[in-house]
Order: C-alpha cells, then structure tokens, then sequence
C-alpha cells in the first residue's frame, strides 16, 4: 500500500454511467454551522479521550456534554455472544481480513479476504472465501472460495462488500491487475450459489461500507479511491446497483490522510462521512453533504478519539445509530460500538466488543522475508455488522488471521435519557 498515484480525474462513473459531477473545489460548500467544524489551528495532539470528545470547536460527532469514558471505565456489554467463523490453519491460508456479512434467504453469509501467508501488499494471490450460516451464526458450512485470480483477468481480490438488495445478494469485490483495483460488481446465483459478474464495475474504487439509501431514492457506497490517500463515496442511479458516480471527498491541506476507508453517519437531512485518521491523528475525520452526497465540505477533524483502523456506520430499527471502531486508548486490541440515543444525532454512550491482546498470532507471515507475525499481539479490526431478529451481528478480524463474530442483543444497547 505504498504506492501513491495522483488522482488525474475529479471524478470516476462506473463503466455503464456517465452522470457529470463537478470537481472538488466546487464541492465543497459553505458549512451550515461553522461552528461545528474545526478551525485550522484546532490542536487535537496530547489530549485524552476524554478532553477530545468535549471539545466544542471540532465536528461534533460524540455528545460533548457526555463524559467519553477511559478505557478502564468504558463498560463491557450486559450481553453479548462470540464466535468463531474462520480459524486459520497450518499449511493452507494464515492471512485473513476484512469481512463482510449479509443475510439472504433466510441464510447468514460472511466473506473475507485470504492469502497464504502475509498481508500482501503487491496486491498479488488474494481471493474472497466466506461462508454461510442456517442457524443464525452459532455453526457454519464448510468454506468456499467465492471469487480468486484469475477470474475476470483479476490478479487478486480483497476488500469485499456484501449487501441484499431487492431479493438479490450482491458483491462488491476489489478487483487488481497492474497493481490497480477496481470495484467488480457481482451477484450471488441462488439455484448454483456461485458468484456471477454483472458486467460493471466502479473504476480506482475501494468500497468498504455497504449501499445505504438516501433520501433521494440513491444509495450511497462508502469507500476511498486508489493512491490511499482520498476519501471517496459511490453513487448509486436509483435502485440500479450496477451503475454508480464516485465522488472525491475534498480535505483542507491541513488534513493527510492514509486509508481513509469512508463511512456514512446521517443526521438529519446531512450526511456526514467519517474516516479513518492517519496513523497519529486522535479523532476521526469528518465531512458534510447536504445534497445527498453529490458535494461535501472539506475534511476536518472530528471530536470523536478513534486508532488508525476502518469504521463502520449504520442505523438500527430502533432508530438508534452506531459507530463501531478502535480506540487511540488500547489501538486495535480494543473494538467497541457507541450509539446514538434513538433519533439522537450524536453518539451518546459506547461499550467494548472485544478487548485483550491475546491470544497472540499462530500463523500469520510477514511480506518482509526473513521476518514473521507469529507471537505478536492480536487485533479486533475491519468489522462488518447486519442487523435481523432484533440483534446485531458483527463479524471482524482477529489478529489478521482469523474471523469472529459477536452477536448483540438490541435491548442491550439502548440508551435511557
């Protein structure tokens, strides 16, 4: 991921779309209230969690007037249920990472990314297995390999977004050739449970949030474009999932980003992106739309602490929202979802999902030759939720090896006034 490729067009429609959309130095609008953003010199280095999230002069994205507890006082959850999906083994694959979940068809479905050895950062031997489930997660069938190399010319594939739409599953798989992706868009074949390509795909796109549907009858794709450094989401045209507009996410020159890795947090008739901070950065970065995506203000930070890891947004029937993510406290060793009070439009109170930095990696390699993972603390990142039965589901990470999954109870995340 070291590669850094200027963006040399503004904006990027999927192959079967052709829609305009002005450049970013047109798109970013005159904030609502600019007294939510955060002003150039807005110091948020050497300051707690606690202090961040009060701060009034960043993007309010956590209730200032709510303590954000430290790790030692953050709360476990009154109720919640593990389990294991993939383990990696000896001899086969010891790379895994980034999942995806969906249900379908009375069906739970979870995807990942696997590479014999290491995160391999050539972007070469990559391929999309997963799994399903019929009783709700706690046993699975054997794995499959859904989607790999060199299917479609495809060098590679990772990154897999899932998400049931009008009675279909459909797949947005990262697909590599010269070193360059492209989001190749497919759909689950119900009678031979094979994965078909839709002939379409979203150019020097990396998705990593699932469709969620706008106001405006379009559904909104988090993600970031190729070069890693720029923020980016896809459009949908209405309920058409092969046709999609990429629409760059501008950012002060004050805000660097590495992996932004967008997500979608709504508020009201706004969307907010959040991202991912660069290694460094305390908080998330944040950017407003209030046109359903088409433009945004430029990035800033945000009063919500958050590691250097992918977050992930959604909506709960309850009417509640919630951001799962990793903490600057304990890093990747500890995952945890806060929600909003419901119809809140900030997050009000978190929980710890996961959070120890053990067991350590059985398996995992390193691209460096000579060096290895094995030994070293593990992680709970990259999560990937879907909300059924009045409980949530998140699968995620375990320490770039394995897959888990939690399974949450709605009644256990509720916020009383």
């Amino acid at each position: 991921m070291n590669l850094l490729i200027l963006m040399s067009l503004l904006v990027i429609t999927a192959e079967t779309s052709s829609a305009p959309v002005m450049p970013p130095s047109h798109m970013a609008s005159k904030p609502k209230n600019p007294s939510q953003l955060a002003p150039k010199e807005a110091k948020t280095s050497r300051r707690t969690a606690s202090e961040l999230a009060a701060n009034t002069d960043l993007l309010a994205l956590w209730d200032p007037n709510t303590p954000f507890p430290s790790f030692e006082e953050m709360p476990d959850l009154g109720v919640v249920t593990h389990v294991q999906v993939e383990r990696a083994q000896r001899g086969e694959f010891h790379f895994l990472h980034e999942s995806a979940i969906a249900w379908h068809g009375g069906v739970l479905h979870i995807a990942w990314a696997n590479h014999p050895l290491c995160e391999d950062k050539t972007k070469q031997d990559q391929l999309v297995r997963g799994r399903t489930s019929r009783d709700g997660g706690l046993t699975w069938n054997p794995v499959k390999t859904w989607v790999a190399p060199p299917f479609l010319g495809g060098e590679s594939y990772n990154h897999p977004v899932l998400k049931e739409h009008q009675g279909t599953l459909w797949g947005f798989f990262t697909r590599w050739e010269k070193k360059e992706p492209r989001a190749e868009i497919f759909a689950l074949d119900d009678t031979t449970q094979t994965w078909q390509p839709r002939q379409s795909h979203i150019p020097k796109f990396i998705p990593f949030t699932p469709p969620r549907k706008m106001r405006d009858g379009n559904w909104i794709l988090g993600g970031e474009l190729f070069g890693w450094r720029e923020a980016a989401v896809a459009i949908s045209h209405g309920n058409d999932f092969t046709r999609w507009d990429v629409v760059p996410i501008p950012r002060s020159k004050t805000v660097e980003l590495m992996f932004p890795e967008t997500t979608i947090f709504e508020r009201g008739d706004e969307l907010i992106a959040i991202c991912r901070p660069k290694k460094g950065d305390p908080t998330a970065q944040a950017s407003l739309s209030r046109d359903c995506g088409r433009t945004w203000t430029p990035l800033r930070p945000s009063n919500f602490p958050m590691v250097d890891s992918k977050p992930l947004c959604g909506r709960l029937s309850t009417g509640q929202q919630y951001l799962i993510s990793n903490s600057p406290a304990e890093g990747r060793t500890l995952l945890s979802i806060a929600v909003t009070a419901h119809d809140g439009d900030t997050f009000r109170r978190i929980w710890k999902i996961r959070h120890q930095a053990t067991p350590v990696r059985r398996l995992l390699g390193s691209p460096e030759e000579g060096k290895t993972m094995v030994g070293t603390r593990t992680e709970w990142s990259y999560p990937a939720a879907i909300e059924t039965g009045s409980k949530l589901y998140i699968s995620y990470t375990q320490g770039k090896e394995d897959c888990a999954m939690s399974i949450i109870p709605l009644s256990a995340l509720e916020v009383h006034e």
